[in-house]
């Protein structure tokens, strides 16, 4: 037997010691890595799944009745993070993403295990999913979202009833947006949301919208149909009543009344294709009458008054339109979620307030009342309309107020054009416009709510900032007359417009030299229609209706006024 010499048994021992230790640093590191963290974000996407698909997963259900489901809205715009932007200091893992298969036949006990096994103290679960494709079945744009919070043991009850979502970004019940994801998670690990267009997401009390998603959908299947049906009858009204004012007497009286009646109808159609969003079913059995109904009997009812005078009837029908307007933003501008003209607020681009496609409604409307009245009443009816249009708590939308003044000052100008001549009206016009428009913006400023002006402003830095906002602006303009060519028609016919009523032909003359005002209420509708496609990113659908009752007045009051008399108030 060899004797160990004493330097070699030193430095076995050594190395036998740092080994262990070693071994043992690394077994509390294991056992430090399966602690719980305090709180943790898991983000959960299956893509290509319907709402009612993913609420029909047990696992998905469950979630919702731990926490809440909705419609997610603009589902793009929640995009994976490489790395996720939690606050410094964040322990690695604390916020993670799952993609999983929707084709998977273990799909529901995947959620269940990532859920299950997550190392949190208390967990938020967002279980979503985004059309991988492009292709949405059926036009369905609205992606399912389900959340949950708790510990993770307790996010599957059996029991209960399931919750619904929302949002300051969208203000509505079971929607959220793409861009409140993200914003979600950070809020909820304790770290800045300011960065994020979005905001957090809330669970309410509420059944998920399963019946907000058929009324969508069945807005989505009927809302070409319905809505060519409309622009058709609109058409044949338009062309029809310049063929037959062209023909003068020799015209059939009757014939010469209906295309005037038909033309002065144009408000009433437009607010019964908006006010069809609050029928409670949406098929062509309801929508389709009761668009009739209003359009037919919201412009006769105010035919008694043109014994009195022709130029009460378009008063009326302005009066009318503008109570309409007051009654749909008091009732939350619900009719706009599934309306049967312009876009739906669940399409993602304003969930609240007063869609584009109003603005000129609102326009014409307001001019048609403003005509019978003083120039300082008119001027304050406008105003007030504009003040309507853009309140964060009304219409809250900033284009709309900017026409809207816009027009209050064109009125004043164009009644006060023998006083003020024509530099000092163009200066009143746009200080109107400046100075109501600045308005609105310091009243978004320092509402406690955020809202689609206070996030332009947001995003505007600089006189840089706004001329790139007005030229992406105009492109979606663009962009919405290359997919819709009809989109055409008010943008090149409102220049026309205007030369008729500056310059008019024989066969309108006799109206408008009748009644100045009434002359130049149709004037400064269609200079008002010019503004708003500016102002607006959705130009030629802000200015459609301000053409439509711009020349729908113009050519019924002048069709009509062979048989009624018309006098200045």
């Amino acid at each position: 037997m060899t004797r160990a010499r004493p330097s070699a048994l030193l430095l076995s021992a050594v190395t036998l010691g740092m080994t262990g230790a070693i071994l043992g640093l690394g077994a509390v590191a294991a056992v430090a890595q399966d602690l719980p963290y305090e709180r943790a974000a898991l983000t959960i996407v299956v893509p290509d799944v319907t709402f009612e698909d993913m609420m029909g997963l047990p696992a998905a259900a469950d979630l919702a009745r731990a926490g809440g489901a909705g419609l997610l809205a603009n589902a793009d715009e929640f995009q994976l993070p490489a790395t996720p932007g939690v606050p410094e200091g964040t322990p690695p893992g604390r916020e993670e993403f799952l993609v999983l298969d929707r084709g998977s036949p273990t799909l529901d006990e995947e959620i269940r295990d990532a859920v299950g096994s997550f190392p949190a103290d208390e967990l938020l679960v967002l279980l979503l999913s985004q059309d991988a494709d492009g292709i949405a079945p059926d036009g369905d744009e609205l992606m399912p979202i389900v959340m949950a919070v708790g510990a993770p043991d307790t996010l599957f009850p059996d029991d209960g009833s399931q919750g619904s979502l929302t949002s300051d970004s969208t203000r509505r019940a079971g929607v959220v947006s793409g861009a409140d994801v993200r914003a979600t998670d950070v809020a909820f690990l304790g770290g800045p949301t300011e960065d994020f267009a979005g905001s957090p997401i809330e669970i309410i009390e509420g059944p998920p919208p399963f019946e907000l998603h058929d009324r969508y959908l069945a807005q989505r299947r009927m809302y070409v149909p319905v809505g060519g049906a409309a622009a058709i009858y609109l058409a044949i009204s338009g062309i029809g009543g310049i063929v037959v004012l062209a023909l003068g007497t020799r015209a059939p009286r009757r014939v010469r009344r209906a295309f005037g009646w038909a033309c002065l109808s144009v408000a009433g159609l437009a607010v019964g294709l908006l006010a069809a969003g609050h029928l409670p079913e949406l098929t062509y059995a309801t929508v389709v009458p009761f668009v009739a109904i209003v359009t037919v009997f919201g412009t006769l009812a105010f035919a008694p008054l043109e014994h009195r005078d022709l130029l009460l009837v378009p008063v009326g029908i302005g009066i009318a339109v503008l109570v309409a307007f007051a009654a749909e933003a008091a009732l939350g501008w619900t009719a706009m979620l599934t309306p049967f003209v312009g876009g739906s607020q669940l399409d993602g681009g304003r969930f609240y307030g007063l869609p584009n496609v109003g603005i000129g409604i609102l326009v014409g409307a307001s001019l048609w009342v403003a005509h019978r009245l003083r120039t300082s009443a008119g001027f304050a009816l406008l105003v007030g309309t504009a003040l309507f249009a853009g309140l964060p708590y009304l219409g809250s939308n900033l284009g709309g107020a900017a026409t809207l003044f816009a027009g209050a000052g064109l009125w004043l100008a164009v009644r006060e054009r023998d006083r003020l001549g024509t530099l000092k009206g163009v200066g009143v016009a746009a200080a109107t416009m400046l100075v109501g428009t600045a308005l609105v913006l310091g009243l978004h400023a320092i509402s406690p709510v955020e809202t689609h002006v206070s996030r332009f402003e947001e995003q505007v830095d600089g006189p840089g900032g706004v001329i790139d906002k007005i030229v992406d602006r105009l492109q979606v303009g663009f962009d919405l007359i290359a997919s819709n060519p009809l989109a055409l028609i008010p943008v090149l016919g409102m220049p026309l417009a205007i030369w008729a009523v500056l310059r008019p032909p024989a066969a309108l003359r006799p109206s408008l030299d009748r009644s100045p005002a009434w002359r130049d209420a149709i004037l400064v509708t269609f200079a008002c229609g010019v503004v708003a496609y500016l102002v607006n990113d959705t130009g030629p659908a802000a200015a459609g209706f301000a053409f439509g009752l711009g020349l729908g007045g113009l050519l019924g009051v002048s069709l009509l006024s062979g048989d009624g008399k018309m006098g200045e108030p």
